[in-house]
C-alpha cells in the first residue's frame, strides 16, 4: 500500500490505490486546462472549449441577436421570425478512454502500463468531480469494452474504479483492428462539448483511426495520453536478459550496438509519426514513462496548467 497522493507501483491495479489518489485532485483543474500543440517547430497554447450548450428554447427575434441561431422552420411556420435560445450546460462531460489491452501489460520498471493508465484515469476523474463534471468511461480491452455513461457524484466516480479493477485480461488481437473500432465507438458515444483524455500506447493507430477522431474533435475537446516502458523506448545496457510474459520466456541479446541504435531510432520515429497525425487534427499529445515516480508535473505541463499551483500545493492536505 502506497502513502496518500502517490502513484501505483506493481503489477496489478488496486482500487485502494486508485481511491487515494483523490489527494491529487486539485492539483490537476481541468476547468483551466490549455490546449498545448506540440510540433517539430515549438509548441503554441490555446484555449479549450467551453461547456457544452444545451438548447433551451425559441423565442422571436430580437435586434442585435445572433443569426446563426435563427430558427428557420419556426420562422417559415409562423411568417416571424424566431431564434433558438441555448444555456450553458452546468456540467461539462468528461469522457475517460483507458487502454487495457494485452499490450498494455508490459513494465520494466516502476509499474505496468495498465497500472499507470488506470492511476491516470481515476486521477482524471477525481478533478473532474471536484469540478462538479459529469463523469463516463470508456474502458476496453482486445475483446470487450465497458461504456460508462457520463453522471455526476462520487458514487459515479467509484463505480468507475471498480469497473477498472474488474476488466478481464483478453488474449492479444491485432492492434489495428481493434484501434479502429474503438476510435469508431468513441466517434458514436462523444457528447457534444465534452472532454475527452485517451490513455494509451496507441498501438495500431492508423489512418482510418485518425479519422474517426477527426470527427470527434469537431465537436469535442481531445486530449490524448501516449503510455511507454523504458525498455520500448531503449534496450536495456549490453548483455544477455531473460523476459517473460508470465507464460513463455525469451532470452533477449542487446550486445550489438548498431541494433541498439535501431530499436531506439524505431520507437522515436513511431512516437514522432502518432504525434503528426494527432497534430493534423489538432490533439495535444502527453507523452509519459511507467518510470516516472510522479508523472503529475509532465501531464500538468502537457494539459498548460504550468508549475506554479504544483509547487505551492504539494505539502498540503485536503
Amino acid at each position: 500500500m502506497h502513502q496518500n497522493g502517490h502513484f501505483s507501483a506493481g503489477a496489478e491495479i488496486l482500487p485502494a490505490n486508485l481511491v487515494q489518489l483523490r489527494t491529487l485532485a486539485r492539483q490537476l483543474p481541468l476547468h483551466q486546462q490549455k490546449k498545448v500543440l506540440n510540433d517539430l517547430t515549438g509548441s503554441h497554447a490555446s484555449a479549450i472549449r467551453g461547456r457544452g450548450l444545451d438548447y433551451a428554447e425559441v423565442r422571436e427575434y430580437q435586434p442585435g441577436d445572433d443569426i446563426r441561431a435563427m430558427d428557420w422552420r419556426v420562422t417559415a411556420r409562423t411568417g416571424d421570425a424566431h431564434i433558438k435560445v441555448f444555456r450553458e450546460e452546468k456540467e461539462r462531460p468528461v469522457l475517460l478512454v483507458c487502454d487495457l489491452r494485452a499490450n498494455m501489460r508490459f513494465g520494466s520498471r516502476r509499474a505496468l502500463k495498465q497500472v499507470l493508465a488506470a492511476d491516470l484515469t481515476a486521477l482524471f476523474a477525481w478533478a473532474a468531480l471536484e469540478h462538479g463534471d459529469r463523469i463516463g468511461a470508456l474502458l476496453f480491452n482486445d475483446d470487450e469494452e465497458t461504456d460508462l455513461r457520463p453522471k455526476t457524484g462520487r458514487r459515479q466516480v467509484l463505480h468507475l474504479l471498480s469497473a477498472l479493477t474488474a476488466v478481464n485480461a483478453s488474449p492479444a488481437a491485432d492492434s489495428r483492428q481493434r484501434m479502429q473500432q474503438i476510435c469508431r465507438h468513441l466517434r458514436r458515444i462523444a457528447r457534444p462539448g465534452s472532454a475527452i483524455y485517451f490513455i494509451s500506447d496507441w498501438a495500431g493507430f492508423d489512418a482510418e483511426c485518425e479519422q474517426h477522431l477527426h470527427a470527434v474533435t469537431r465537436h469535442c475537446d481531445l486530449v490524448a495520453v501516449h503510455l511507454s516502458d523504458p525498455l520500448e523506448a531503449e534496450l536495456p545496457p549490453p548483455g544477455l536478459y531473460s523476459l517473460s510474459d508470465g507464460q513463455q520466456r525469451l532470452s533477449l541479446d542487446s550486445s550489438s550496438r548498431r541494433q541498439r541504435e535501431e530499436y531506439q531510432q524505431a520507437f522515436d520515429r513511431r512516437l514522432n509519426t502518432l504525434q503528426q497525425q494527432l497534430l493534423r487534427i489538432h490533439v495535444p499529445l502527453i507523452p509519459l514513462s511507467t518510470s516516472e515516480a510522479d508523472p503529475l508535473p509532465l501531464l500538468r505541463q502537457g494539459l498548460g496548467l504550468g508549475l506554479g499551483m504544483l509547487s505551492r500545493s504539494r505539502g498540503g492536505k485536503r
